[in-house]
């Protein structure tokens, strides 16, 4: 007799856009701790991150119905969702300084590693950072690890916006096309 097959963060985002309750109470277990991760790094403290993590797993209940199946995957609209609730606390405090280090390197090594099966392409990811050009990558990093919106990066980076915007841009059709490879 076959086991069955685990319930996928997609088909879960499904059931709990129809009020399905262990639905949720599944994907907080499968999905929470990642995203707990994302909150974590970009508010700094623990007590911020508690905050907006509670936020975001609030807003996926009642925004379920707005996932398409067809057009990403459940994990990403997860991670954006809580990304957005972080940024829109961000806006309302006063910003720490901020860094690429090995640290921050580390933190994505730790965020995407594959140790669950949703994220089996998460050594690709960190072939696929290595792999940008050293401008583009922190860019990327601080704009969707840190926060930082476009205008923080180009003052953080001593850059016209212009060029930040490019970056950032680049950087992710890159990191897109050797994803897709």
């Amino acid at each position: 007799m076959n086991a069955p097959s685990p319930v996928t963060v997609n088909e879960m985002l499904v059931k709990i856009a129809s009020g399905d309750r262990p639905a949720f109470r599944a994907l907080y277990a499968k999905a929470g701790p990642r995203l707990y991760a994302i909150c974590l790094r970009m508010m700094r403290t623990k007590d911020q991150a508690d905050d907006v993590f509670q936020e975001a797993m609030v807003k996926v209940w009642e925004r379920s119905w707005q996932f398409d199946t067809q057009k990403g995957d459940g994990l990403a609209w997860l991670a954006t969702v809580t990304r957005h609730c972080a940024l829109d606390r961000l806006r309302r405090v006063p910003k720490l300084h901020l860094s690429i280090d090995d640290a921050v390197t580390g933190e994505i090594d730790a965020l995407t590693s594959s140790e669950q099966p949703d994220l089996a392409d998460s050594q690709g990811l960190q072939l696929c950072l290595a792999e940008l050009r050293k401008d583009y990558r922190d860019a990327v990093v601080l704009a969707y690890v840190n926060g930082l919106t476009h205008e923080e990066l180009a003052a953080r980076l001593g850059k016209p916006l212009g060029t930040i915007k490019s970056w950032v841009k680049r950087g992710l059709e890159q990191l897109k096309d050797c994803m897709d490879r």
